[in-house]
């Protein structure tokens, strides 16, 4: 059994990780687009970067998922979705359609219902 505050540490640890997913999701995609070379797509700042990102958020689930109950999974993962929508909207100034508002409302309403 786990300290209550080291239990504390390690979700808010699993929630940085989705925030850090996030924002190496519009790394990648930023550094995607508007290449002129198939090589100049992988080789740009923002590419490696979110390359970067993603092996430290390999690397911080690792370190979570070794203390703390695989059922915090099924929280984390869904909510990657729902960051990845409102970064790219707040940031990248994407358009959110109604599909994507209701897939974000129902992985909220799943999360919650799953957790009850």
């Amino acid at each position: 059994m786990i300290g209550s505050n080291f239990h504390f540490m390690l979700i808010i640890l699993g929630y940085l990780g989705v925030l850090l997913t996030g924002f190496a999701q519009l790394l990648l995609k930023k550094g995607s687009s508007k290449q002129n070379s198939k090589l100049s797509i992988y080789l740009n700042k923002f590419t490696i970067l979110g390359y970067f990102l993603m092996l430290v958020v390999t690397l911080l689930n690792l370190y979570v998922y070794r203390y703390l109950d695989v059922k915090y999974g099924v929280i984390f993962l869904p909510f990657t979705f729902v960051v990845v929508n409102f970064l790219s909207y707040f940031i990248l100034k994407e358009s959110f359609s109604k599909n994507q508002l209701l897939s974000t409302l129902i992985i909220v309403i799943g999360v919650v219902v799953f957790n009850m």
